[in-house]
């Protein structure tokens, strides 16, 4: 499907020549493309891909084929206000970005995933012969979103937590204190105190909840899956705010954005846990709720976006906002917090492409 090429510089093996995944919702579809256009850009949003165009397809058929899939009878731009999918009168659409754990494994990768996002924000130059007048131009700024897993290890080491309480709630408690200091310490290489305070604080809390949250466990003898779901997502949950807090030490205009209050997916597996771990077929029996999650999203726009100045006519027209989502954690149609199940990631990263009316999904993997 993809060839890739190794950089020295971030030791990432990167999608070649740009040319980029995308994975149909309906899963088991898999297709690379590189836009040439996007249905609402201007002539200045076109890949840098040298590939032949014939060997690709186009954003208008990815739309298609997906809304085809899921039987929509809503195109994305009469679900999503124009104010999400084109923040700040952009020319340019979204573009997405999804890096799994092994990307985010210390605090060194949190910086390499913050530089590769402020440049690819930044634009790109475009191929001169996509130009009128034959000659290269450069795209201007273009708002990003990336979407981001657990730290490496992250996920595994909450599961243990849950499994340690079922048994000694002491192991339990050494096992989580472990995972929040080591992220914690990312978190301040990262930052300095007057951003990372407030996170501390919010970490901190989060911890306290799944102890409490946890301590049942052992009266009742077993681990329900919505208390799994539950706790393993705080994984998501810091390393957004960790990525999050990077960017904003650099002067970025940035936002971290917790899936679970906008993300609403009906699931027919509510019973069925996280999955198997490495299994792409998870997510088959979750259904993403678009119409309603298009909602949420204007209302974390209208909200959040604000706050954190991503959503404001001040940013000058060479900038474009740059949101941290968390991948893996939603919300259910009756309001509980769930996840998209074992590498759920990659599924947020395409709900949230749809949503933004993204041009293009990049899928980052990091390689020894």
């Amino acid at each position: 499907i993809f060839c890739t090429e190794k950089n020295s510089y971030s030791h990432k093996m990167r999608l070649y020549n740009r040319s980029f995944l995308a994975i149909a919702l309906s899963a088991c579809c898999v297709s690379a493309f590189a836009p040439s256009k996007h249905q609402h850009a201007t002539k200045s949003a076109v890949s840098q891909s040298s590939a032949a165009q014939s060997t690709f397809h186009s954003p208008s058929f990815l739309t298609n084929n997906l809304r085809n899939n899921f039987q929509l009878s809503v195109a994305t731009s009469e679900i999503c206000a124009s104010t999400v999918t084109r923040p700040n009168d952009i020319a340019n659409p979204w573009e997405v970005h999804k890096f799994g754990g092994a990307s985010l494994a210390d605090a060194g990768l949190y910086r390499t995933v913050g530089e590769l996002l402020i440049t690819e924000s930044s634009g790109r130059l475009m191929p001169a012969d996509d130009s009128e007048d034959g000659e290269q131009k450069h795209s201007g700024p273009i708002p990003t979103m990336a979407i981001v897993s657990a730290r490496a290890g992250m996920t595994d080491q909450l599961v243990a937590v849950v499994d340690s309480a079922l048994l000694d709630m002491n192991a339990a408690e050494s096992a989580l204190t472990k995972a929040v200091e080591t992220q914690l310490s990312i978190l301040k290489e990262l930052a300095p105190p007057t951003i990372t305070d407030e996170i501390e604080e919010r970490m901190l809390k989060d911890a306290k909840d799944i102890l409490s949250v946890v301590q049942s466990l052992r009266m009742i003898r077993s681990v329900p899956p919505s208390v799994m779901e539950v706790v393993t997502g705080f994984g998501e949950i810091w390393s957004a705010q960790t990525l999050y807090a990077y960017l904003k030490h650099k002067g970025v205009k940035t936002a971290w954005l917790d899936a679970r209050d906008v993300l609403i997916v009906r699931s027919e597996k509510a019973n069925a846990g996280l999955g198997d771990k490495g299994s792409s077929s998870s997510t088959g029996g979750v259904t993403p709720l678009y119409v309603e999650s298009a909602l949420k999203m204007e209302e974390w726009w209208n909200g959040v976006g604000k706050k954190e100045g991503v959503n404001s006519e001040d940013i000058p027209p060479t900038e474009a906002p740059i949101v941290i989502a968390t991948g893996f954690v939603a919300t259910s149609d009756s309001g509980v917090p769930t996840t998209l199940k074992r590498s759920g990631s990659d599924y947020s990263a395409t709900i949230f492409a749809k949503l933004t009316d993204s041009a293009r999904v990049t899928m980052w993997k990091n390689t020894d």
